[in-house]
């Protein structure tokens, strides 16, 4: 057939069915789906690059993966010596390095069957999980279903390797070998190492393949058959490096690739392996996904039979291909700037595609097309998810690779002269006045054809709007892999605050942790920043211990609310309740900036001798806000506690974050506690290092003096008129507590029946939903207490039994991580000094907010904590976590495998069987 005869009628773009038609049946109607798809992520192994991002290294500096050989090296490879010699055998290979290893471990495959399996599904697998990664999707913990589409040649390996050993016919069996090797199971393979529970259908369509897998994907998405899709393909071929020439074979004379070049004399063959993550649009754009590129549309058909032969191309088949996908896309045919084409050197593949694009581009004005295969080779049913992860970067990075060994154009791409143009080395692709948009080209024996039509990426809408401090995790399967990642993340160039969001929500978390908290990347290697961890329990309990009074400071919490809109809404719900009980607005100083409130210092800690106002009415209510606050804004990061612990005022804020009471209730209680106790004379109190028994021992009975709380065996803190108390304390070591009051004693007896009186009217006590400690008794609150009007009496008179409550957490939340929210320390002290505490529990106490002495910022304290949390298996909602700042997901360190070789060589003829 002559290049001539290739001139042939197509359908116009305009007789093709329209988007909406061709993708209308099955999708609803009401989601508001576009009908595009974004790719969000990539992964390759192509020869001459071990990773995509090394493959697009290549390709814009021109660098070629085929790989020439000596005759030496020939041999040294299984080449017999009378064909290295010889003149027809081309020294030449399109290779992957290290098919023989692979991290059998990390995907649970026992080493026995790792050495069994074919390599094309090994490294499919390594593929499809940095794949994933590049996207940020975590397969555990997305939302929806992931679907696998993918192909891939047939077993080399099994035909030259492993039936060379006819023992493993015997003793493994043909239907496990077959098992092992089978294009069949490739996306089953998948599916079932990653967990992943959409669709997995193994495709084949020759060199069509992995793009056909692509399309099928998209219809997938379109169809809202699955909510993320992985598409590609993988073809190695286990054999020596080179081949026999012959013109039979379509194969190159010298090893030289020339994509549309006069002299193009035909292909080699290479080996390689490539998957996207795709996603419907609307969805990579609500969630933030870095997004490469958009398929617009797409379109798979067959030549039929009316060609030379099975084998031969179709000009007929092609143009029609390209003008369905560019008429699904809703694109003219002079939109598109670039094809990246099917080209592989051969004489009559290349004239035929050529022709079938000068028809469906005739009225381009100008068209660029190009063919990673001459410096890749032909990949077989790989080479499509090869075209399209170029022309996806291509437009991501806003360069044209060219296309190599291009010199003088062939008689077909002559004919258009300088309208249709090969460029032969990299030049700028610029984002002009419309979206730039590409064509891919990918056609396989026996006539499928497949196009995808791509589109740059939307701008993001949304501004950032990150924290001052950026949390980085990260995790490896053992401590030098978590090392390794961690000198990789330190050189890292992405925004600090997009590579946090990407190695939070898109990376499993492995056993052995790291994290650190930085304003910037460089805070990495700064001494003590990282922190690392092995005792991980996935799904860790945690706990909140909710502080009283005594360790708030003015402006400890102005920047989470200026910061943290849950936190900000929570104190503005709480002043409300707190002005129509006080007619004041409590919460002034704790909210403004650190160390220039609104009110004098002495105020807030009661200190003064304001006759209108009594500190116990700012203070009482202030802390309440702010731990409730405080809470909600860490219930709301998905940190969901198992059981609550407060101390004293601590307990008003516990029963409100359980809904045992409402907000109102319980902010309206501690108002009128606060009041009531105001009305009363002021008193003191004072931490002693003693038990009750060693105090009564060396100053006799306490008589009107009350033990106000047992923190612990010697620890112990006294209530009462500041002259008995002065009695007690010259005599043993004491320190005074910043009160205004004698809580939790008998001088509060007089108001606790107006308190009662007043519970009985206004509260509707529920069982709690998280468990809390009562601090009369040290155990669990129960039905009857909550029933109880003057159960909130007792509380305000009685001792504070946080030893008891200590001892119980130990007990029965042995591996809890407890958080403490409120200032400072001063509860994970008296956790530590309890005798039930191992010091292994020590790191698992949490503050949340620093104490006034510490000059670390809230933010650094707050978020550190959140990090100490992941870091011991804690499960964290990361997408609440930054809802609303507008994080988008980049480029991270990939995790690295810890390949090891698993290979069964071929046995030679003539050996022991």
């Amino acid at each position: 057939m002559s290049e001539e005869s290739f001139e042939e009628e197509v359908p116009a773009c305009d007789d093709l069915p329209a988007r909406e038609d061709r993708l209308g049946a099955g999708i609803p109607q009401d989601t508001g789906f576009s009908g595009d798809i974004a790719v969000v992520g990539l992964a390759g192994r192509f020869p001459g690059a071990d990773d995509a991002a090394g493959f697009w290294a290549n390709l814009v500096a021109g660098r070629s993966g085929i790989v020439k050989h000596s005759k030496e090296e020939l041999i040294a490879a299984g080449v017999p010596a009378e064909h290295a010699n010889a003149p027809q055998y081309v020294p030449v290979s399109a290779g992957v390095s290290g098919v023989d290893a692979f991290d059998a471990g990390f995907f649970g495959v026992d080493p026995e069957e790792a050495a069994l399996m074919d390599p094309q599904h090994r490294v499919f697998l390594e593929t499809v999980w940095h794949a994933l990664e590049d996207a940020a999707i975590n397969p555990s913990t997305v939302d929806g279903t992931v679907a696998v589409y993918a192909g891939c040649g047939p077993s080399t390996y099994l035909m030259l390797n492993l039936m060379t050993h006819e023992d493993l016919f015997v003793k493994v069996g043909p239907e496990h070998l077959i098992l092992l090797n089978d294009k069949d199971t490739l996306a089953g393979r998948v599916s079932y190492s990653l967990d992943l529970t959409g669709p997995a259908v193994t495709v084949q369509a020759h060199s069509a393949t992995s793009l056909v897998a692509v399309c099928t994907a998209c219809t997938s998405l379109a169809a809202g058959e699955t909510d993320v899709a992985v598409a590609g393909g993988v073809s190695l071929l286990v054999q020596p490096p080179g081949y026999w020439y012959s013109e039979a074979n379509r194969l190159s004379s010298d090893g030289v690739v020339r994509p549309f070049d006069a002299e193009a004399n035909g292909k080699i063959t290479g080996d390689g392996a490539g998957a996207v993550v795709l996603r419907r649009l609307e969805d990579a754009l609500e969630d933030g996904d870095r997004i490469y590129a958009v398929i617009r549309g797409w379109a798979v058909n067959n030549d039929g039979s009316d060609k030379a032969g099975f084998t031969a191309p179709s000009v007929q088949g092609q143009a029609a291909v390209m003008a369905e996908a560019l008429g699904a896309a809703g694109v003219e045919a002079d939109e598109v700037d670039f094809v990246e084409t099917n080209a592989s050197g051969t004489v009559f593949g290349d004239a035929a595609e050529v022709a079938a694009i000068q028809q469906v581009f005739a009225e381009s004005a100008q068209l660029k097309i190009g063919s990673a295969k001459s410096g890749i080779g032909h990949l077989n049913q790989a080479a499509g998810i090869a075209s399209l992860i170029k022309t996806v970067l291509a437009l991501h990075h806003e360069e044209l690779p060219g296309t190599l060994n291009f010199t003088t154009p062939n008689k077909q791409l002559a004919r258009t002269g300088d309208r249709v143009q090969v460029p032969s080395s990299t030049e700028p692709w610029e984002r002009g006045e419309r979206p730039r948009v590409a064509g891919v080209n990918s056609f396989g024996f026996g006539g499928t054809n497949a196009h995808v039509v791509l589109e740059e990426a939307p701008e993001p809408e949304a501004e950032p709007n990150p924290r001052a401090h950026s949390l980085l995790v990260w995790s490896g399967t053992s401590a030098e892999a978590a090392d390794a990642l961690t000198e990789r993340i330190a050189a890292s160039t992405e925004p600090v605050e997009d590579l946090a969001y990407t190695l939070q929500i898109g990376r499993r978390a492995f056993g052995h942790r790291r994290m650190a908290v930085v304003e910037s990347i460089e805070d990495i290697g700064a001494d003590g920043r990282v922190l690392a961890d092995s005792n991980v329990i996935e799904g860790r309990e945690v706990g909140f211990l909710i502080a009283g009074v005594g360790e708030q400071y003015k402006g400890m919490v102005g920047d989470l609310y200026r910061d943290e809109p849950v936190f900000r809404e929570a104190i503005d719900e709480c002043s409300a309740i707190f002005r129509d009980h006080l007619g004041t607005e409590p919460i002034a100083d704790m909210i403004a900036a650190r160390g220039a409130a609104s009110n004098d210092l002495a105020r807030l800690l009661g200190r003064t001798d304001d006759t209108e106002t009594a500190a116990t009415e700012i203070v009482q209510p202030a802390v309440f806000a702010v731990e409730y606050a405080l809470g909600k804004l860490v219930l709301d990061w998905g940190i969901t506690p198992s059981v609550l612990a407060g101390y004293s005022v601590g307990e008003f804020v516990a029963a409100a974050l359980s809904e045992s009471l409402t907000l109102t209730e319980a902010a309206s209680l501690v108002a009128v506690r606060a009041k009531l106790i105001a009305k009363l004379p002021q008193g003191a109190m004072a931490a002693v290092p003693l038990s009750v028994a060693d105090l009564t021992a060396k100053v006799g009975p306490l008589d009107d003096i009350d033990v106000a709380a047992v923190n612990g065996p010697a620890m112990i803190v006294l209530s009462g008129s500041p002259e008995k108390l002065g009695s007690i304390t010259d005599s043993v070591p004491a320190r005074y507590l910043r009160t205004t009051h004698a809580f939790h004693s008998r001088a509060l007896r007089p108001v606790a029946a107006e308190l009662t009186a007043w519970a009985r009217q206004n509260l509707d006590p529920q069982a709690p939903k998280i468990p809390y400690l009562s601090n009369v008794t040290g155990a669990p609150i129960t039905e009857r207490q909550l029933k109880d009007p003057g159960y909130w009496a007792e509380h305000m008179c009685r001792t504070v039994q946080f030893a008891d409550m200590v001892g119980h957490l130990a007990a029965e939340h042995p591996d809890a991580a407890m958080v403490e929210l409120g200032a400072g320390q001063s509860l994970g002290a008296m956790f530590r000094g309890h005798p039930d505490v191992p010091s292994s529990r020590w790191s698992l106490l949490l503050p949340t907010l620093p104490g006034e002495s510490d000059p670390s910022g809230t933010q650094s304290v707050l978020t550190g904590a959140l990090g100490k949390l992941w870091l011991t298996g804690a499960d964290i909602d990361w997408a609440a976590y930054h809802r609303g700042r507008g994080a988008r997901k980049t480029t991270a360190p990939a995790h690295a495998f810890e390949r090891q070789r698993h290979w069964i060589d071929p046995q030679e003829r003539g050996e022991n069987r």
